[in-house]
């Protein structure tokens, strides 16, 4: 690639590194979460629309989705797809060239306690060269950093071989249905970069399988004067609560016999700072994690609950099938409550509901994953190292679009899904840098 160009390219994100603050700024003040994606969508369609970008806008179609074997079952705050569409913008190549799709989802988790924030989920306030609000890292920052890798691209007047198609998301936070039909409606291209916050250490080229899950565990419904007596549906529960953390440990023991455990193997020493060192090591002897997240139980202070509902998470990595894990999960705490009498008699049901993924891969020896190690390298002096990671849409690009794809992108930051979420603003800069240079060496410039 010509040096002369890539150094145009750069100077004009320097020049537009304001413009590029300013738009993340903007999504970040726009409360999109997951189910309320409508106003956000019209920011990015007026981004698209404004480069003159090929836009495809669409609201998903249910009965058509609900065929495609990605298909996340509808929960009941989101049964409507209307006024909440799916932005596609497609910069059209003059030929020769290899095509590239850039994916980020626009939605967030809620916002559970706004009184604990500093600063106003959606405030977007920038303090100590960060930009905090919801969103802010995951991932409002990998959307800004897309968008604006191709406005800057465009605006520095290069002409591109192949195409680049930008997908701006709906509802990644609540099972990818968003990312799903844009493979249904055809989106594929000869690789991918799913912009979801990477850092600069690590480049994506999985995600695990998961599925959540809930057990009802029953009991007996009496006043607090006969629980000795009676079966305790939440004293029960609790047997099946530790069976779900005994069949997780065990899966952290089988782990290493899978092939890509290596992908998740990491010299921590690289990590100068102690507390991301810490958390880095906690996080990568969990790399297939299960657990409940979730119990409820009765319904009034003096009275015995008729049963016990735990809710949680089960995964899978790479090469192995969500629902084969999903069946071994199943019978092993079937067996477990066969060792009490009172369950083995009035067995715990065990449902799947809601979010589930399917686990993919993309070879880490893909000219993607070299292309975008080499540019990090030249902005950031830093190369990433191919991991694996948590579920996500990155399987609809590999999976449903036929696309092999990467995670990467957005930037640095804190907190994501948390209190005083923030994004890094110099990171966000960097990001679009080496999107852009991307861009430039995969399309041809």
């Amino acid at each position: 690639m010509n040096k002369d160009l890539r150094s145009l390219v750069l100077k004009k994100i320097d020049l537009k590194r304001q413009e590029i603050v300013d738009f993340a700024v903007r999504l970040v003040k726009t409360p999109s979460e997951s189910g309320d994606e409508g106003a956000i969508q019209k920011i990015t369609e007026g981004k698209l629309q404004d480069l003159g970008l090929e836009l495809d806008v669409f609201d998903i179609d249910v009965e058509l989705l609900s065929k495609h074997p990605g298909f996340v079952p509808l929960e009941d705050y989101r049964l409507s797809y209307e006024g909440r569409p799916n932005v596609v913008g497609t910069l059209r190549g003059c030929g020769g060239g290899r095509s590239l799709i850039l994916m980020g989802h626009v939605d967030t988790v809620p916002v559970d306690n706004r009184s604990l924030w500093k600063h106003g989920p959606w405030d977007a306030d920038i303090e100590d060269g960060k930009i905090f609000g919801r969103g802010a890292l995951d991932q409002k920052g990998g959307v800004a950093a897309q968008n604006m890798a191709v406005e800057c691209l465009f605006e520095a007047g290069v002409s591109l071989k192949g195409d680049v198609i930008v997908e701006n998301v709906i509802e990644e936070e609540s099972g990818g249905n968003g990312a799903t039909a844009c493979a249904q409606r055809g989106y594929k291209a000869d690789a991918g970069i799913y912009t979801e916050p990477s850092g600069f250490r690590f480049l994506g080229v999985s995600n695990r399988g998961a599925q959540f899950f809930r057990i009802v565990v029953p009991g007996r419904a009496t006043g607090i004067e006969e629980k000795w007596g009676s079966p305790n549906a939440i004293e029960k529960a609790m047997r099946l609560y530790n069976a779900v953390d005994d069949f997780s440990l065990l899966r952290q023991s089988e782990v290493v016999n899978l092939p890509s455990y290596e992908l998740y193997k990491f010299d921590y020493d690289e990590v100068e700072d102690p507390g991301a060192r810490a958390r880095l090591k906690t996080y990568m002897a969990n790399v297939v994690p299960t657990g409940v997240c979730k119990i409820r139980a009765g319904t009034w202070p003096s009275s015995m609950p008729d049963s016990c509902v735990m809710e949680g998470s089960l995964e899978c990595l790479p090469g192995e099938d969500i629902h084969a894990v999903k069946t071994r999960f199943k019978e092993y705490l079937q067996s477990v409550a066969e060792t009490d009498d009172y369950l083995e008699e009035n067995p715990p049901r065990i449902e799947w509901f809601g979010l589930w993924f399917e686990s993919c891969q993309t070879d880490i020896n893909h000219p993607i994953v070299k292309t975008l190690q080499k540019n990090c390298r030249e902005v950031v002096n830093i190369n990433p190292m191919p991991a694996g990671g948590g579920g996500s849409d990155l399987r609809c690009l590999v999976k449903y679009a036929n696309t092999p794809s990467v995670v990467f992108g957005g930037g640095t930051g804190g907190n994501a899904h948390g209190i005083d979420e923030y994004l890094n603003i110099e990171s966000l800069i960097d990001s679009t840098k080496i999107l852009a240079l991307t861009i430039l060496d995969w399309c041809g410039g």
